[in-house]
């Protein structure tokens, strides 16, 4: 008698497991319906009904997909706002943006270390949590209540953890070389993202990242394909841009400067205005001795802010000590001749033509031209500004004293 109770109980137990799974993919199925219909709000709420949801790994993992990927507004990640979209909407178009939608509270962490105790086999739980610590870390970086570097570290660890429990897919370990990089990890970045590109050679983020692991550990010719291949890949322009530039990179590191000016070129005709890829294509075309084309990059690059230093820098970086050092003077009198009705990026162009003076050797040419640019400072800078520091400076080892 008593083995046939406690077979019935076998048998109740069993079916309401059963139950409740099948329960649970029917809710997810129609979380998925709401998701595909753009009906965020809706689907987060269904999830949300549910009894005991959080304790259920199948639904909390639903719910941080949702949140982590449709959110419309975050208050750092423990709080997030949803709407539901009209067919002709899409998340980016309203993310951040003035409108209404709906705030619930879900932290992520109170939810998946509970879950995690709870079941210490189920690696998606590992995942969930590594993503979620990179995804605050990629957003609020230092603002968050744990440091970037406890972020990094929790991140990683719960990455290292899923992966130890068995085989996963080419998303995890992308993300866990990114969160490697991050922590400046090259060599252990770039053994993720081996994995990753070898599950999945068509994954951009772990292309770029690996060439990028590969250029900064000295390994230019191994990260050029790569490089290329996320070029390729990418369709969204700031990160397609950011490819060819990564790849004339690895392609200069490797003495092919025909292939890096493809490159620089490429990044340009889709990034015009990108400062990065312009000074390293004003500098590839000095070393190549091209030196009108070079002039014509770094005319851009300080158009884009003429009292900025670090637009007229990058004229001294790219030219000092090459065969064209001797168009600087030329070069920073007509940039101050051009802007003559700007009198802080006259003072910019001239400042910099006397720092070229003065580490040339020349310092009568670097005291006159210095006081050019004092003057013109001093008709559009408070007198506590930083530049007239760096303008007693110059004067200084010039040789000459300070009033």
């Amino acid at each position: 008698m008593q083995a046939k109770y406690a077979l019935f109980l076998c048998g109740l137990i069993y079916s309401a497991v059963a139950f409740s799974a099948s329960a649970t993919a029917d809710v997810l199925t129609d979380v998925d319906r709401l998701v595909n219909e753009k009906k965020y709000l809706s689907a987060f709420r269904l999830l949300e009904a549910q009894e005991n949801g959080d304790s259920n790994p199948d639904i909390a993992l639903k719910k941080s997909g949702l949140a982590l990927k449709y959110f419309v507004n975050s208050i750092y990640h423990t709080t997030f706002s949803f709407k539901d979209l009209e067919e002709d909407e899409e998340i980016i178009d309203v993310r951040g943006k003035p409108g209404s939608s709906i705030i619930i509270n879900f932290d992520m962490e109170k939810v998946f270390i509970p879950l995690i105790n709870n079941y210490p086999e189920d690696q998606r739980l590992y995942v969930a949590l590594a993503d979620y610590y990179l995804d605050v870390y990629e957003k609020y970086g230092r603002q968050w209540e744990k440091s970037g570097e406890d972020l990094l570290k929790d991140a990683r660890s719960n990455y290292d953890k899923a992966i130890a429990l068995g085989e996963t897919d080419f998303r995890t370990y992308s993300r866990a070389g990114s969160a490697a990089l991050y922590m400046n990890d090259l060599a252990g970045a770039a053994k993720l993202l081996e994995t990753s590109v070898q599950k999945s050679d068509s994954h951009a983020p772990a292309r770029y990242n690996l060439a990028y692991a590969y250029v900064f550990q000295g390994k230019p010719a191994e990260a050029v394909p790569h490089a290329v291949a996320a070029y390729e890949i990418y369709d969204i322009i700031p990160l397609k841009a950011d490819a060819a530039m990564l790849a004339g990179q690895a392609y200069m590191e490797c003495g092919n400067t025909e292939e890096a000016l493809k490159y620089f070129l490429l990044c340009d005709r889709i990034a015009p205005d990108k400062y990065e890829n312009l000074r390293r294509l004003m500098g590839l075309y000095v070393k190549l001795g091209r030196g009108e084309e070079a002039y014509a990059i770094g005319e851009r690059i300080f158009q884009m802010n003429p009292a900025n230093p670090t637009m007229a820098r990058a004229f001294l970086e790219n030219y000092a000590g090459s065969s064209l050092e001797g168009e600087l003077p030329g070069i920073f009198n007509g940039l101050a001749a051009k802007y003559a009705g700007n009198p802080e990026a006259v003072g910019n162009a001239l400042y910099h033509l006397s720092v070229f003076y003065n580490h040339t050797g020349k310092k009568a040419m670097a005291l006159k031209t210095i006081d050019e640019a004092e003057m013109n400072f001093r008709k559009s800078l408070k007198e506590d500004h930083v530049v007239f520091k760096a303008i007693e400076e110059i004067r200084r080892t010039a040789g000459e004293p300070s009033p």
